[in-house]
């Protein structure tokens, strides 16, 4: 259930945006969202689609683009780029990887009329 307050906090931000920018109508917003993030995309968009109802968020566009997370290896403590969820240490090839502490969600751009 952490896609509901995910989306609240992320449509907190764009109606306040879309406030001190007169705008009419919120027409997307464009979500990245970690390649560590357990949240299913799936699952956000429905709370989106349900949080908007009503609002001047209605029917826009959610697009969620996934991004790369910073990652340690915790045999060789070499840190890099987590570009997918199965990841294996560029280095040393161990499995034994942890994303490092990070906004999982965020909140890139929103496009208003």
């Amino acid at each position: 259930m952490h896609e509901f307050g995910i989306a609240q906090e992320m449509l907190k931000v764009a109606f306040d945006y879309a406030a001190k920018n007169n705008a009419k109508r919120i027409t997307a917003l464009n979500v990245e969202m970690s390649v560590a993030a357990d949240e299913s995309e799936d699952s956000l968009r429905f709370h989106f689609e349900h949080l908007t109802r009503g609002t001047l968020a209605e029917g826009a566009r959610v697009e969620i683009a996934r991004v790369p997370a910073q990652a340690k290896c915790l045999d060789c403590a070499n840190e890099f780029a987590l570009n997918s969820e199965d990841a294996t240490c560029p280095r040393c090839s161990s499995a034994r990887v942890r994303a490092l502490v990070q906004d999982e969600f965020r909140l890139a751009s929103i496009d208003v009329e």
